[in-house]
């Protein structure tokens, strides 16, 4: 029998057996799924540790083939969230992306970074929740090598500045030249989609209240929908303020 000791995020519960939850986590170490026995139990000590949203320091055991928790202690569990129904539509639409990618046995730490700091600004920072989750989606795509093409033209390489016209098929920008049948993207936005995943996600803040954040949004969420199998009905609306759009 192995035992770890682990920093953890709740991505998924099911239930199993009478008083147990499956649960899958998210580690710097990649996925786990294991066994929290007793958890459903009247004042369980791992009630907190299979819901999901829960960060913190988890004792696992691993033995014949699986992993069971064994002791837990929460760092965060981002309560506010449970009291906010848009909010926690755009973190549970987080946590999907997250376990769409982590994999057992390969090293999740960029995305096990994103994940909890993305959570604490949706949680307690009141920023707007599309804008943190274009954010969360440009940060994902560049942890993931899939970041669009926005400083030069996907179909011909010609150096792109300014405004130009968006492809979310073909993975980018592109030039007047290569246009054709293409929807514009201001010069503002593509510098957001360019200049997001290269920074801290803590600068979002920066963008609170810009006005070319809403298109920004939309071009992220199609060029992530083209890349990533999952009903486009799992992401959240994209919704800003009136005065943003």
């Amino acid at each position: 029998m192995n035992r770890l000791i682990t920093d953890a995020i709740v991505l998924r519960r099911s239930e199993w057996r009478d008083y147990d939850r499956m649960v899958t986590l998210l580690t710097p170490q990649g996925r786990i799924d294991a066994v929290a026995r007793g958890c459903r139990r009247p004042r369980s000590p791992l009630l907190a540790a299979a819901e999901p949203f829960t960060a913190g320091e988890y004792a696992l055991f691993q033995g014949g083939g699986r992993f069971t928790v064994e002791q837990f202690r929460a760092t965060d569990t981002f309560y506010p969230l449970r009291e906010d129904y848009e909010r926690l539509t755009h973190g549970a639409y987080w946590l999907r992306l997250a376990e769409m990618q982590a994999m057992p046995d390969q090293p999740s730490e960029e995305l096990f970074a994103l994940l909890l700091r993305a959570l604490a600004h949706l949680a307690y920072s009141g920023l707007n929740a599309s804008m943190l989750t274009m954010a969360f989606e440009l940060h994902y795509l560049a942890i993931l090598g899939l970041s669009p093409v926005m400083d030069s033209c996907v179909r011909c390489g010609a150096p792109v500045e300014g405004n130009a016209w968006f492809d979310a098929a073909g993975g980018g920008v592109v030039c007047e030249k290569c246009r054709r049948a293409l929807p514009d993207i201001s010069n503002g936005a593509r510098r957001i989609m360019l200049r997001v995943p290269r920074t801290r996600f803590d600068a979002v803040k920066h963008l609170e209240g810009h006005a070319d954040a809403p298109m920004a949004a939309r071009f992220t969420r199609q060029f992530l929908l083209q890349r990533m199998e999952f009903a486009p009905n799992l992401a959240p609306d994209i919704v800003f303020p009136v005065e943003m759009t």
